[in-house]
C-alpha cells in the first residue's frame, strides 16, 4: 500500500461543496441575468459578461486543479474507480466546450446587446448550468467520499491552495464573499476559522463591504 494512504488523518472535503454551491448559484442565475438585459443596453450587457468571464476563469482553475492534483492520485490509489474518474474528466471537457461557446457568444452580446445574441447566449448558459449541476452532484456523491478516504490532509490542502493562488489578490475577498453567501452560520465560522488570521481580519474590515458592492452591481439587490 502507498505510504501516503496509511495515515489515519483524513481531509475534510466539505469545503469543496461550499465552492461548488457558489458556482451553482451564479451559473444558474446567469441565464436570467442575461435575459433581463434590455435591447441595446451594452453597458449592462458588458457588466454581466464581465461577471460571466470571471466565473468562467474561476471554474477553469477549479477544474484544472482537480485535473492536475486530484484525478491522478485517485486513479493511482483507487483503481477500481477508474471509470468514475474518467467520466469526471469527460464532464470537464464537455463543460469546457460550453464555456468556450458561451465566451464567444458573450463577446458579441456585450458589443451589441442584440436580442438574437442574447437568445443564443441564454441557451448556452442554460446548457452550461445543467451540465455543471450534473457534474458537481456526481462529484459530491461519489468522488469526494473517495478523496476523503485515499488523499492526505496535505494533498487536499494543496488543491485548495492552487485554487486560491489562481484568484488575483485584489479579487480574493470578493470571491470569498461569493463562497460564503447563504452559508449557514456554523459552516461559515468553520470555513473562516481555517483561514489565516490576516485573511479573516481583512474579510471583516474590507471584504464584506467590497462583496456587497460587487453583488449589488450584478444583481441589483443586497446579498442575503
Amino acid at each position: 500500500m502507498n505510504t501516503a494512504t496509511q495515515t489515519t488523518e483524513r481531509p475534510d472535503t466539505a469545503d469543496m461543496v461550499l465552492v461548488h454551491n457558489a458556482f451553482r448559484r451564479h451559473f444558474n442565475a446567469l441565464p436570467g441575468l442575461v435575459g433581463d438585459v434590455a435591447d441595446g443596453d451594452t453597458a449592462r450587457a458588458g457588466r454581466i459578461v464581465e461577471f460571466l468571464t470571471e466565473l468562467d476563469t474561476g471554474l477553469h482553475h477549479h477544474h484544472a486543479g482537480e485535473d492536475e492534483l486530484m484525478w491522478p492520485l485517485l486513479l493511482g490509489r483507487a483503481k477500481t474507480d477508474g471509470a468514475l474518474i474518467l467520466r469526471m474528466e469527460e464532464q470537464h471537457e464537455r463543460i469546457a466546450e460550453l464555456i468556450a461557446r458561451a465566451d464567444r457568444q458573450a463577446e458579441e452580446f456585450a458589443a451589441s446587446a442584440h436580442p438574437e445574441a442574447r437568445g443564443h447566449l441564454v441557451a448556452t448558459l442554460s446548457s452550461l448550468a445543467a451540465a455543471l449541476d450534473e457534474h458537481m452532484a456526481e462529484e459530491e456523491a461519489l468522488v469526494l467520499p473517495l478523496a476523503g478516504r485515499v488523499m492526505t490532509v496535505r494533498e487536499w490542502a494543496a488543491l485548495g491552495e492552487r485554487g486560491r493562488a489562481a484568484v488575483p489578490k485584489d479579487r480574493q475577498l470578493v470571491f470569498l464573499g461569493f463562497i460564503l453567501q447563504g452559508v449557514p452560520h456554523a459552516e461559515r465560522r468553520k470555513f473562516l476559522a481555517d483561514m489565516p488570521f490576516a485573511a479573516r481580519l481583512a474579510w471583516r474590515l474590507l471584504g464584506r463591504r467590497a462583496f456587497a458592492k460587487e453583488y449589488r452591481s450584478i444583481y441589483g439587490t443586497d446579498p442575503e
